[in-house]
């Protein structure tokens, strides 16, 4: 429903192959030289305060994956992947377009942390702006489930991560 195609110098996209059939994809958009869609679009509370981030915040646009790979971790190693990267270049904080039952999902059974950041209603859905700040995903995650934590952040140096490897 959205063309993210003018922010194509700007993104950064994660690909999932089955041998060579690319099977899932996700665009990560950064916050230059154009505001992302998460921070346009939406009612965002504190928006100086994400737009002050700069290079710091990202937005977690676009994400498919065929259907008969979903549920089956395609989605999650290519938010993996792109969490290491986005970790490597600096970024602190994802911000993302949702239902808020996916965060329910994921704050309850994922161990992440999604803060609501903005009101419902994107584009008239029933979803709306949520945040993953590194920090506070690596400390919940951690300290909840370790093997999850060390799982996740394989790729991420370690002088980078809010807190030690269990």
């Amino acid at each position: 429903p959205y063309d993210y195609h003018q922010f194509d110098t700007q993104s950064r996209v994660f690909g999932a192959f089955d041998d060579d059939v690319c099977i899932g994809a996700l665009r990560v958009v950064s916050q230059a030289p154009l505001i992302p869609p998460v921070l346009t679009d939406c009612k965002v509370w504190e928006l100086q305060y994400w737009q002050s981030m700069g290079n710091q915040f990202a937005e977690l646009a676009t994400q498919a994956v065929e259907k008969p790979y979903r549920h089956q971790m395609v989605g999650l190693m290519l938010i993996r992947a792109a969490y290491t990267d986005a970790r490597i270049q600096g970024v602190t904080a994802f911000a993302f377009v949702t239902e808020p039952e996916y965060v329910e999902y994921l704050n309850n059974e994922v161990h992440f942390v999604c803060r609501q950041i903005g009101d419902i209603g994107f584009k008239g859905w029933e979803c709306a702006p949520y945040v993953h700040v590194f920090d506070e995903v690596e400390t919940k995650l951690a300290a909840t489930d370790p093997d999850s934590f060390n799982w996740f952040t394989a790729g991420v140096p370690d002088e980078l991560l809010a807190v030690e490897r269990p």
